[in-house]
């Protein structure tokens, strides 16, 4: 019973969490939603339950609002960040960057192309197909001649698949030591995934775009909070030894062979046909 669970939270949670999240991105939907509900117990429950149920909708209400405004987006952003270590620097074996869309993303590419020019690492791994091709297509308008190992996962969608995907793509190199770039919300999670795999990690956090609203943040914020409780339930961040992840890569490799989940420069660029 509990794998059947496992299972299905693991297909089904990230597609929901995001419905939810573009859902309470509208305070319209749900304000609306929460009057029709208040309108529906006025009607419906018994007169001495109806202040209690008008009440309860108000307090939701209330409650939205707040979580929607800087006085729980900073504290909440700040808190998933004080846990993370910082960014020592030091060279490593691979720069992987998570994938985000839209101005989310933040700099993160820009950043990793400045890790390869200062030498912090030659091998770079982008998750997202699209991905992929907007780096390419950085590193040849680049003036720096940068010529990284690049390498694109493309059958990536969740935390816990790209850090399997990094896995089956560079731990069966024998390459364990990384620079994990994603946005600040996000990277407890990811840091956690990682290093349970066996990685030794050095995340790098990239700050979200001052353009990001509270409202966004905070939603990022309470998706990672769901997050962290649902990968933690699934046991996904136990902790391994540098020496495992060998044999992690040798489990993971029949969900992401090579040929079809990744992609290197030049079969980015035949398919991208990228000048």
């Amino acid at each position: 019973m509990l794998e059947l669970l496992r299972s299905v939270l693991g297909q089904h949670w990230p597609k929901l969490t995001w419905k939810l999240y573009y859902w309470f991105m509208d305070p319209k939907k749900v304000t609306l939603t929460l009057l029709v509900i208040a309108a529906v117990a006025m009607i419906a429950s018994k007169p001495k339950y109806r202040r209690r149920m008008v009440s309860a909708c108000l307090a939701l209400m209330a409650a939205y609002l707040f979580l929607l405004s800087p006085l729980f987006s900073m504290p909440a952003t700040a808190l998933l960040s004080s846990f993370v270590p910082a960014d020592t620097g030091e060279a490593a074996d691979a720069v992987v960057v998570l994938a985000r869309t839209g101005r989310i993303q933040g700099d993160r590419y820009g950043q990793a192309l400045d890790m390869v020019a200062n030498g912090r690492s030659s091998n770079l791994l982008i998750m997202g197909r699209a991905q992929g091709a907007e780096v390419l297509k950085a590193i040849d308008d680049d003036e720096r001649n940068l010529s990284p190992n690049l390498i694109s996962a493309v059958c990536v969608r969740t935390t816990k698949q790209e850090a399997e995907s990094a896995a089956a793509a560079l731990g069966s190199r024998g390459l364990k030591k990384i620079v994990l770039i994603t946005d600040t919300p996000h990277m407890l999670r990811a840091w956690l995934t990682f290093k349970g795999l066996g990685f030794t990690v050095m995340p790098h956090v990239e700050p979200l775009p001052a353009d990001v609203g509270y409202r966004e943040r905070s939603l990022l914020a309470i998706r990672e909070y769901l997050g962290l409780a649902s990968y933690a339930g699934l046991g996904r961040f136990r902790g391994q030894s540098p020496n495992t992840l060998p044999e992690v890569a040798k489990a993971v490799a029949d969900d992401f062979p090579a040929d079809r989940c990744f992609m290197t420069a030049d079969q980015i660029r035949q398919q991208f046909m990228l000048s």
